[in-house]
């Protein structure tokens, strides 16, 4: 279109509309939506291109014939038979051109001065196959400024073309306008009852008020154009056209399908939304809980070697009794003397005995404390991996109402939380803890069986069996350095409050190297858990984290767009109706 005709603010509008559709076209990249692309793009086409008409209508309503007549030129072949087999576009050009631009699409370029401001396509029948009709409607009733829907004026009742209408949406037939072709074939009283009846009928179809011309393209062929109605035709394009009405229709209707467009990704953009903020929380859950379980199996760690040198403490003092008692001098020479007679009554045998009794004393007696802060030890790790298990389960699976949407990084979301949700349920089955617990354990727990519970409880019997009663074994051993078992009685009589003293200070120093031992042992498993359990989780963060990166811009964008266009629309209405 000229852009002399348009004023100022037509072309305003026009500019910030293709601008919006910029926007909108970036998007649909971003989308991955081909089709939306298509759609977009064929928008921004139209509003810089003429004033589109589509002529519809049912084969043999003499849509060719009008079209023919409206340009003054055999553009369209007329026949008995059906000649329009494709969708035409008829456009202006300095030299004539016939194109096949798709299978259904064939563009003619005239050299006809009103096709510098309109543009024309004529359409098959409505009556023909419905994949015309799809393509109709799809593809050029939402991009039309204007639909022609030519009738038989002698006969305009036919169902498959009022039918048709109800391809088109409530908001695109108000662009219709009714041709009554052929009229010079009845008489003026019939075709006056005939107009009346179309009026009824485009009301039953929600068009109010239609605008309808009586026509007869043979009339105007034949020079009698003042009989053939085409004259009115032509005054109402060119009054479009040249009083801008025509480019405001232009504009409404690309602004109310790209408004459209807006609306139906709207339910994808929501549920993207929601799905990110629902990741997002997951994450902060998830890290939240493993720090709240780690600290609170520090806890238990440290409570349980608390307990365990509480219970230390009370056995040994036991044992300092005992070593006191069976200390005694008259204890020892008897054993002294009979050991001379008697092996196995000998000084060395009581120290043998003694030692056996201290571990069995101290396996038993602690065993009882480390079984019970073993269980609290696991059913924590137990906790955390339910709690971490509950929040991947609530994350609903992607899920957009209107498939307008398709990015990668929601194809991988899917596949990344099944992934995750196994290997959680793999660590928390009894194997996999077990698994984790004993790994580099240097054998540690070698030989205790029962699951993860025992692992744990195994890590404390290793080092009351292996480092505290060896320390009771050095202890004794020390508390007789220098003095033997096989000297007089009387010797060790001599030095028995040293021998007592030194035995009591090697157990309570062996005390806190037994707290030490068990707190890092204990640890040290701790930090394979939760190492293993942050390794599982590292996919999750790195997907929600691509998942940001692509849909946070969409959100922002989409956002932008909705703010740009209702502006955008709201000023249009005011002004351009």
């Amino acid at each position: 279109m000229s852009s002399q005709i348009l004023d100022q603010d037509l072309q305003d509008y026009r500019g910030s509309l293709n601008e919006l559709l910029q926007s909108l076209q970036r998007l649909s990249a971003h989308l991955n939506n081909q089709k939306l692309q298509e759609t977009v793009e064929g928008l921004r086409r139209n509003i810089a291109e003429p004033f589109l008409f589509v002529v519809v209508g049912e084969v043999k309503a003499g849509k060719s014939s009008f079209v023919n007549a409206l340009l003054e030129a055999e553009v369209c072949p007329t026949d008995i038979e059906p000649c329009t087999d494709s969708i035409q576009q008829i456009v202006y050009s300095d030299n004539r051109f016939v194109t096949q631009v798709e299978p259904n699409l064939r563009k003619i370029g005239l050299s006809i001065e009103i096709l510098k401001d309109i543009s024309i396509v004529d359409t098959p029948g409505t009556n023909t196959i419905i994949t015309e009709h799809q393509i109709i409607t799809e593809k050029y009733i939402p991009n039309s400024d204007l639909t022609f829907f030519v009738l038989f004026a002698k006969n305009p009742y036919q169902k498959s073309a009022w039918d048709f209408l109800d391809f088109v949406s409530a908001e695109w037939r108000k662009k219709v306008v009714f041709i009554l072709q052929q009229a010079d074939l009845l008489r003026p009283a019939d075709l006056e009852i005939n107009v009346q009846r179309v009026k009824e009928y485009a009301n039953l179809k929600q068009i109010k008020s239609p605008t309808i011309f009586v026509t007869s393209a043979d009339q105007e062929l034949h020079g009698e154009h003042e009989t053939s109605g085409f004259a009115a035709v032509r005054d109402y394009i060119k009054q479009m056209v040249a009083s801008g009405e025509g480019y405001k229709i232009k504009l409404r209707s690309v602004g109310s399908t790209t408004q459209k467009i807006i609306d139906a990704l709207s339910g994808d953009v929501v549920a993207l939304q929601t799905q990110l903020e629902a990741d997002r929380k997951t994450v902060n859950s998830i890290q939240q809980k493993i720090e709240a379980g780690r600290s609170r199996s520090r806890y238990e760690v440290n409570n349980l070697a608390e307990r365990l040198v509480g219970r230390y403490d009370s056995i040994a003092g036991q044992i300092k009794q005992d070593f006191r008692e069976s200390l005694s001098v008259f204890t020892v020479i008897r054993r002294s003397f009979v050991g001379l007679f008697n092996k196995e009554a000998s000084l060395q045998t009581w120290i043998n005995d003694f030692q056996e009794k201290c571990e069995h004393d101290l396996k038993y007696s602690l065993e009882e404390v480390s079984n019970e802060g073993a269980q609290h030890f696991v059913d924590g790790i137990r906790q955390l991996l339910e709690g971490l298990t509950q929040d991947l389960n609530s994350i609903q699976k992607s899920y957009l109402p209107n498939n307008l949407i398709s990015i990668k990084v929601l194809e991988r979301r899917q596949e990344v939380i099944e992934s995750v949700r196994a290997k959680v349920d793999r660590l928390f089955s009894e194997a996999g803890l077990l698994d984790t617990l004993s790994a580099n354990a240097d054998n540690m727990a070698s030989g205790i069986v029962g699951g993860a519970f025992a692992a744990v409880a195994g890590i404390v019997m290793h080092i009351v069996q292996f480092t505290v009663a060896e320390a009771i074994l050095d202890a004794i051993g020390i508390a007789f350095a220098g003095i033997g078992v096989v000297v007089f009685a009387v010797g060790i009589a001599w030095q028995r409050n040293q021998i007592i003293q030194r035995f009591e200070k090697a157990l309570d120093d062996e005390k806190d190297g037994f707290k030490v031992e068990v707190t890092q042992r204990l640890n040290e498993k701790l930090s394979l858990i939760y190492e293993e359990v942050e390794r599982i989780f590292v996919q999750f963060y790195d997907c929600v984290e691509r998942e940001e990166q692509e849909i946070a811009p969409i959100l922002t964008d989409y956002q932008a767009i909705k703010t740009d266009s209702q502006a955008l629309f709201s000023k249009m209405a005011t002004q351009l109706n």
